[in-house]
């Protein structure tokens, strides 16, 4: 999939600006603050309707201004197009998404995984560095953009979880309700949380089974060393039994005898305490000493060196598992990332990337050009320069 152009109009520091861009490099340069990221986060909107940033509609409007607009044309494989725009109103709070000019009802089915993206920027290292669900963000992205079906049950599950929270919650705040009507919506939501919950774990555990040998395949080609990385799933539902090869229905029961083991804290807390959202991916890696590996926990052991090659290599595993996942290659956004890696692991990137379709990159220095053009023909660079929100 290419991403042939694309239009911003009142979006962070952009007034109206149109972008044609190249179908295999875009070198996006510029002073930090100018608005190089906001090109990429624009492309974020239209793919998959939300920043790379995490930031909120309402971060993304320009000063002074009551909404912002942001289109694009795609274009597959076999040369058809398709017209993709995101429209929000600050005052409304409300988005509105058109495809081909055809307003969408449903995001997920109809445009989520269409558009397939890959993003890589320093708020990547928050994967390594931060809590869980950054780690559970990370995969059940990659699941939804290769399954609309996963979007639709994480939705489902989220609605089901805050009806039964704000259900203890009410309970908590001594808010009047009968104890067998309040029993009866108990069960009723813990029912359909026990199952979307196993439904989502089997197909994470079906994932993690595929995605480790593209993880640790492209860990090995930044390193070139006997580091062994790995990756595991944590839940409290399992404790340290086998998880991988667990059929939906014995997820099911595995989580309904949990749930009704902490049925009290629940109460106590006014919260749900068992399910998906409370799970993690621990990532850990293996160094030969003594002759034996020991391994160690990432998040809390690992150099800054290390935790960048975990994420770089994250990323680079998630765009090879999408396009053998749709046989359609992702688009891949690269954001400041040449100044975080050293000169060796530059090289090292640079000649891998012209396996990976169309690329936009961001970066405060324009020299990186030099040894991209020793991979690229001239007609398939293209150089923009962003000077306080203008694109030359």
């Amino acid at each position: 999939m290419l991403l042939r152009k694309i239009n911003l109009n009142n979006f962070r520091n952009y007034a109206v600006q149109d972008i044609g861009f190249n179908s295999s490099f875009n070198y996006i340069h510029g002073n930090n603050g100018e608005g190089k990221t906001n090109i990429l986060e624009a492309v974020s909107f239209i793919s998959f309707g939300k920043s790379f940033l995490n930031s909120t509609e309402s971060d993304c409007v320009r000063f002074e201004s009551d909404g912002f607009a942001v289109s694009g044309t795609y274009e597959n494989e076999l040369g058809n197009t398709y017209e993709v725009s995101l429209n929000y109103d600050s005052p409304a709070k409300k988005k509105v998404f058109h495809l081909n000019g055809e307003k969408t009802t449903r995001w997920s089915s109809e445009i989520f995984g269409k558009f397939p993206v890959v993003f890589l920027s320093p708020h990547s290292l928050n994967i390594t560095y931060g809590n869980p669900s950054e780690r559970r963000k990370f995969f059940d992205i990659l699941l939804a953009q290769t399954s609309r079906v996963y979007l639709d049950l994480l939705k489902n599950f989220t609605r089901a979880l805050k009806q039964k929270n704000a259900l203890l919650k009410s309970r908590l705040n001594g808010e009047p309700m009968p104890g067998k009507d309040f029993r009866h919506l108990l069960n009723s939501y813990n029912e359909k949380l026990i199952e979307y919950s196993s439904d989502i774990l089997f197909r994470r555990f079906a994932l993690l089974k595929k995605f480790i040998p593209y993880f640790r395949e492209s860990f090995r080609y930044l390193t070139n060393s006997d580091e062994e990385p790995g990756i595991s799933y944590y839940s409290e539902i399992f404790g340290n039994g086998e998880y991988a090869e667990k059929t939906p229905e014995e997820i099911s029961s595995l989580l309904e005898i949990k749930i009704a083991e902490k049925s009290a804290e629940e109460s106590a807390r006014g919260m749900s305490v068992v399910g998906p959202h409370r799970d993690d991916y621990i990532f850990r890696l293996g160094k030969t000493h003594g002759g034996k590996i020991v391994e160690f926990d990432i998040k809390n052991f690992a150099s800054q060196g290390e935790h960048k090659t975990f994420v770089i290599a994250l990323k680079l595993a998630e765009y090879h598992f999408i396009k053998d996942s749709l046989g359609n290659r992702p688009v891949l956004l690269l954001d400041d990332l040449l100044s975080e890696l050293d000169s060796t692991r530059v090289s090292k990137i640079v000649s891998h990337l012209k396996e990976f379709g169309q690329i936009f990159l961001t970066t405060t220095d324009k020299s990186y050009i030099k040894e991209l053009k020793g991979f690229y023909a001239k007609d398939e660079i293209s150089i923009f320069k962003v000077v306080n929100g203008k694109v030359e």
